[in-house]
């Protein structure tokens, strides 16, 4: 039990030591590709899981990573706006990681140089300045100068940015609802009503912090109404005309597709001439009815223990799974649409014995002459399986499935003066019919599958 215990320890700690190599390895990965931030905060992360330095050597390493990184990060250009910035956010970051935790006093000259106070106010200045100059020259313009206050008051709520933010964040959402509300109009003049439904609502939303804007309210219910009823219109004109020659089911199918997109579109102002009704009464004329019949002419109907390996199971499991939804219905009546028939037949063969006996016959190295008897006994099972699917009704296919297995065991027996190096075997393993019908099952479903797809496949075409 100490013995188990013991390496049961020593297999932790050598797990460990693989994850702190491969958390070195990954800080290391993070600095040559210039990620320093990425590669402190593997380290950081590592050690606040752990709660603990690593042994000393890896410790050093760990601990000179991170030194590495803050150097860099501190050494980054800061010579334009954008740069100093990115050298004060990255700053930031790092500060966040190495300020905080059992490690912190390792790096106190950096957490000293860095105050997060003043480092926050920093970057709101900074961000206060670029917001500054930002020049109003488009509509995404306000956006941008929003944002950049809005970015900086995330740090520090400096000078009068909380208003400037506020400010130009508005003016932007009036502009981008200005914007939408002319694009609007200009599609309602060339009587694209549905662009213009959709640019009224996108003025809505840009502007809906601040209330409604101007009319688009009620511009966007008008033109929203108008093209959505002259989209009904035509779609169920369509199905009209196509319902008056429609004669098989895939007409009605069309049929009811149309009355539904009319009824879809029209929604949010009622139920456009009945459209729902009249899609309901041609899905109703396009559903296919199915019935079926699974027969065994032959042969023992289990396909392993379980009843739901039984042939007949599967084979119905497959066709109801096939055909139980729309446009199909499964019935049991007599005046189906189509009729599939599944008649199949096991055949399973159980050998004989057959044995067959010789005298051997061997001189060794040592030119000894051995005689000895050696016995071969051999049984061999066969089992074969057939399935026919045929349809009648309106649509006639025939399809056949037919697959066999056997398997073989035979037992090799010596006896009397039997050398050294000669024993009994057995080669092969002799399956029963259970285990034969398992070994194609698989084989013959799949082709059952093909043959059902085919004629659900066939079926749409009625």
């Amino acid at each position: 039990m100490a013995k188990k215990n013991f390496l049961k320890i020593i297999s932790v700690i050598f797990f460990l030591c693989i994850l702190s190599a491969c958390t070195l390895k990954q800080a290391m990965q993070g600095y040559e590709k210039g990620d320093y931030v990425a590669s402190i905060q593997v380290i950081t992360n590592k050690l606040n899981q752990k709660q603990g330095y690593p042994r000393d050597s890896l410790k050093k390493s760990w601990l000179n990573v991170i030194d590495l990184s803050l150097n860099k990060l501190e050494s980054l250009p800061a010579n334009t706006l954008d740069q100093k910035i990115q050298r004060l956010e990255k700053i930031y970051q790092a500060r966040q990681l190495v300020g905080s935790g059992f490690y912190a006093n390792e790096f106190s000259g950096f957490n000293q140089r860095y105050p997060l106070q003043q480092i926050n106010l920093d970057l709101a200045k900074l961000f206060y300045e670029k917001g500054n100059s930002i020049q109003l020259l488009t509509t995404e313009s306000y956006r941008v100068k929003a944002e950049t206050y809005e970015t900086g008051l995330q740090h520090a709520n400096y000078l009068d940015m909380a208003s400037l933010a506020a400010k130009y964040r508005k003016e932007y959402s009036t502009r981008l609802a200005a914007d939408y509300y002319q694009l609007a109009n200009q599609s309602a003049k060339l009587k694209n009503y549905k662009t213009a439904s959709e640019y009224f609502s996108k003025a809505l939303t840009a502007y809906k912090s601040y209330g409604e804007y101007k009319d688009a309210r009620s511009q966007f219910d008008k033109y929203n109404k108008l093209w959505r009823t002259e989209e009904a219109a035509s779609l169920f004109e369509k199905a009209a005309l196509k319902e008056r020659v429609a004669t098989r089911k895939v007409d009605y199918r069309e049929v009811a597709r149309l009355y539904s997109e009319a009824a879809d579109v029209y929604i949010p102002f009622g139920d456009y001439k009945n459209a729902a009704g009249l899609a309901k009464v041609a899905r109703n004329k396009s559903i296919i009815t199915v019935a079926y019949s699974i027969h065994q002419d032959r042969g023992d109907d289990y396909c392993g223990s379980a009843y739901s390996q039984r042939l007949s199971e599967r084979f119905k499991a497959k066709l109801e799974a096939k055909f139980k939804g729309y446009p199909y219905q499964l019935t049991n009546s007599m005046n189906s649409d189509i009729k599939i028939n599944i008649d199949y037949a096991s055949y399973f063969k159980e050998g004989r014995l057959e044995e067959r006996n010789q005298v051997q016959s061997i001189v060794d190295a040592q030119g000894s002459v051995w005689k000895f008897n050696q016995k071969n006994e051999s049984r061999k099972n066969e089992y074969e399986l057939k399935a026919d699917i045929y349809t009648r009704g309106d649509l006639r296919i025939n399809k056949s499935v037919s697959k066999q297995k056997d398997s073989e065991q035979i037992n090799v027996i010596y006896s009397g003066n039997v050398p050294a190096g000669y024993k009994n075997k057995t080669e092969g393993s002799l399956k029963d019919r259970n285990g034969l019908c398992l070994d194609i099952i698989g084989d013959v479903e799949r082709e059952l599958d093909y043959a059902l797809d085919d004629i659900a496949r066939q079926a749409l075409r009625l």
